[in-house]
């Protein structure tokens, strides 16, 4: 084999070019070794889940479809391990529809086989509060993970979520508190005003009944006061005509053809209702010896009982219709005022 010897310029050129290519593989060796130094690790605070750690959303998407696809063909167990890993990837793949992964997801923790150590209590309190809104569980997880967590970070990082949990369903007991409150104090003004309208309403009613029974009354006692004054003019011309009568029994002749009649405008003397015998008061006829025109003296007798009859009836009647109207103006007043009394209170509990 023949070794060329190389004039010194072409050795020259040579080592130049060695020396170029050592320089650019170890400039590609060092800028290799740092960009593999800049990669970032997984955080070791991925253990404990908590809201707001850092998200890959492009990851997350990918790994929820992979999820997906396994939920869909059946493979249950693996579904939730990716669906998992892409929470873990993403927290805002919560926002996605889950088709029942994320419950499948929490009945995993909720698994009483499943041992609590660090891991398992703090991604169990963060599913129960996402997943469930499930708060008291969740901090008791929290808290219980801060407990037996190793890791200083780790410790801190259940605990703080722990009391912001604490403080976000403080908020909520208050705010809660604060809608039953307002919800009792509608209630109560409801039914203030319900009771209040009723009253008024029963008391409209009252009224309104009162007034129906008031223009009855009013009917009534004015049917009556005419019934009066009827009763009363049959009972007088039944009195003048027992008048007539008993005069014309005592003085038969007092009846002729022409002669005035004198009980047509005045009343008999003394109590003429009492008067039970046709002897009584009787006195010298100064009509004696004048031919008799009227009825016969038996017939005139008659007459005037039937008449005295009448008119004690009547009178009877008229002392019935006086009373009933009596009691009627009683009834009536009392009505009124009770009206009055009503119309106040209503007037009263429509300001109130």
């Amino acid at each position: 084999m023949s070794v060329r010897k190389l004039g010194s310029n072409e050795a020259e050129q040579e080592i130049k070019m060695i020396k170029r290519g050592l320089f650019l593989l170890i400039a590609a060796l060092f800028m290799n070794g740092q960009v593999i130094a800049a990669e970032p690790a997984e955080p070791s605070n991925l253990q404990c889940l908590v809201i707001g750690q850092e998200a890959d959303p492009a990851k997350g998407r990918l790994l929820l479809k992979q999820a997906m696809e396994a939920w869909h063909h059946g493979k249950k167990s693996e579904a939730v391990d990716l669906y998992e890993s892409a929470i873990i990837a993403d927290h805002s793949i919560l926002r996605h529809e889950d088709h029942g992964l994320a419950m499948a997801l929490l009945e995993k923790y909720r698994d009483p086989a499943r041992a609590n150590n660090m891991t398992t209590l703090c991604r169990r309190g963060f599913f129960e509060n996402i997943l469930v809104g499930n708060l008291e569980s969740s901090i008791k997880f929290y808290e219980e993970a801060a407990a037996i967590a190793t890791d200083t970070r780790e410790q801190q990082l259940a605990h703080d979520e722990a009391e912001r949990l604490r403080e976000q369903l403080s908020y909520i007991n208050e705010w809660q508190q604060g809608i039953s409150r307002a919800a009792r104090l509608n209630r109560e003004r409801d039914l203030a005003a319900y009771l209040q309208k009723s009253k008024i309403n029963e008391l409209e009613n009252q009224i309104e009944d009162n007034s129906f029974e008031l223009e009855e009354l009013k009917e009534r006692l004015a049917y009556l006061q005419k019934q009066e004054k009827e009763t009363l003019e049959e009972m007088y011309s039944s009195v003048r005509s027992a008048a007539r009568y008993r005069r014309q029994y005592y003085y038969p002749g007092a009846y002729q053809t022409g002669t005035p009649d004198p009980s047509a405008a005045t009343f008999p003397e003394g109590n003429w209702g009492a008067d039970s015998s046709p002897n009584q008061g009787q006195v010298a006829n100064p009509y004696a010896g004048q031919p008799n025109t009227g009825v016969p003296s038996d017939a005139a007798l008659n007459r005037f009982y039937v008449y005295r009859g009448r008119a004690r009836r009547q009178q009877d009647q008229l002392d019935q219709i006086r009373a009933e109207i009596s009691g009627l103006h009683r009834r009536i007043a009392q009505l009124e005022k009770a009206t009055g009394n009503l119309r106040k209170k209503a007037s009263d509990e429509a300001v109130r």
